[in-house]
């Protein structure tokens, strides 16, 4: 199994851990070396996020936090400025794994807590996460538990709960689900009058206080009493640990390795933190194999982006762009979340991002700074020739992982009508100006650029 050396390491553990790295990222995290790099981001708790906290801070008191558009942009400032990528990487897992859309909840708050919650536990236990996430009350109101009464239990919450958020299908009956739903019953939600705001109530009169039986075992259960019955079945362990896999290395585990992450997942007691660092030290994921072999989300192609030229604020229509590109945070299309992978990637949301991409690589005049600055990131690269030029932004944007076809081609376009001074190209500022845009925008355009 062929393995990822040097900056290209980094760079490729800073996209799965994180949402890639600017040019100085990726150099710290190489001097400190690949060891010292994931010990970091695994503990991150460790790490000052001074500048961020103080921000959401601000923001959380400024700004009114009933408005999605307010929390979906609080977010992604989270996520382009945090000091601990994985935190935020690890709370958008979570989102998608425990998906919950606002269009049903309506309640910003209520996911804007939830999303509190995701971050908390990002890399905790998972079964405590379990816990948290079924008293939740952008859970619960979005999978209907207010009708989950004693006498008539409603199933969403037990169904989904086995089949997308631990055991996976095939592994549970339709007698399982139904025996659940009853203790889970009376774990209700209660909006505040005249607000927006929900919070969890347990209605003693709505529970079933009678035996059920789930998964074989027997007992007056509620629904902690069910979680920890599903983690003691070992299809759980299984499922979770191919989620972790699939999303951090490729999309094609070894049925073996799978098993294995699964036992030190289980014997560990459900320790996120241990089972990601494990994965991130595999050899599978520094191998070849893994080198790009997952389609960025949108929100991996644009903060990436913004990260690899120097864009250090989001515009105004930076939400749309994202939606259009088929993702709309605290808005997944379904209870499954959204499809990962090639689904990422239609003819519509294709020109979406290299509509995005023109955004980022062409604003100037009163828009300048959300876009890049040529001039600053050529010195930032260290570039003076086009041959520099092109060689300095393929390393940011693609670790130079291109085909000498495609290099030529961008060579072209940059040298295209110039007949200046070879060593002196930033000197042509018109020129200049013209072909770091561009070849900027070109490779982002470039099918290697879609992969992390």
């Amino acid at each position: 199994m062929a393995q990822l050396t040097g900056q290209r390491r980094i760079a490729h553990l800073l996209r799965r851990a994180g949402f890639g790295g600017s040019p100085e990222e990726i150099e710290a995290h190489a001097q400190m070396g690949f060891d010292a790099a994931v010990d970091q981001l695994v503990n991150f708790e460790g790490v000052p996020n001074d500048r961020v906290d103080s921000a959401m801070a601000q923001m959380e008191s400024e700004q009114d936090l009933t408005k999605l558009a307010t929390i979906q942009n609080i977010w992604l400032y989270r996520m382009l400025n945090t000091a601990r990528p994985l935190e935020e990487k690890m709370t958008l897992f979570w989102h998608n794994h425990f998906a919950t859309a606002n269009y049903k909840v309506n309640s910003a708050p209520a996911m804007y807590q939830q999303n509190g919650i995701f971050r908390t536990h990002a890399l905790g236990n998972f079964r405590e996460l379990l816990y948290a996430v079924s008293r939740d009350p952008a859970m619960l109101r979005w999978l209907d538990s207010n009708t989950n009464r004693k006498g008539n239990p409603n199933e969403n919450y037990s169904r989904e709960l086995m089949e997308l958020f631990t055991m996976g299908v095939g592994n549970y009956s339709e007698q399982d689900v139904r025996e659940a739903a009853r203790a889970f019953t009376g774990w209700f939600y209660r909006q505040e009058r005249g607000t927006k705001t929900i919070q969890f109530v347990f209605n003693r009169g709505q529970h079933d206080v009678e035996d059920k039986t789930v998964l074989g075992s027997a007992g007056a259960w509620d629904g902690n009493d069910i979680i920890d019955i599903i983690l003691d079945h070992p299809a759980t362990a299984e499922h979770m640990a191919r989620r972790f896999f699939t999303f951090f290395v490729h999309g094609q585990p070894a049925p073996g390795r799978i098993s294995a992450f699964a036992d030190e997942l289980r014997r560990s007691g459900y320790d996120v933190r241990k089972l990601v660092e494990s994965i991130f030290r595999s050899p599978e994921f520094s191998s070849e194999e893994a080198y790009h072999a997952l389609v960025k989300s949108p929100i991996d192609y644009l903060i990436g982006a913004m990260k690899a030229v120097g864009v250090g604020e989001f515009g105004r229509t930076t939400l749309a762009m994202l939606n259009r590109m088929g993702m709309s945070l605290f808005n997944p299309p379904n209870v499954a979340g959204w499809d990962w992978g090639t689904d990422w990637i239609s003819s519509a949301t294709w020109i979406e991002r290299l509509n995005a991409a023109n955004t980022l690589t062409t604003q100037r005049g009163n828009n300048a700074r959300f876009g890049m600055d040529p001039t600053a990131l050529v010195e930032r690269l260290g570039a003076r020739t086009p041959a520099a030029v092109v060689s300095g932004l393929m390393d940011v944007l693609v670790d130079g992982d291109a085909a000498p076809a495609v290099r030529d081609a961008l060579m072209a376009y940059a040298t295209n009508g110039y007949d200046g001074n070879p060593d002196d190209f930033a000197g042509a500022t018109d020129q200049f100006d013209r072909a770091v845009r561009g070849v900027a925008h070109l490779i982002m355009a470039t099918p290697v650029y879609q992969m992390a």
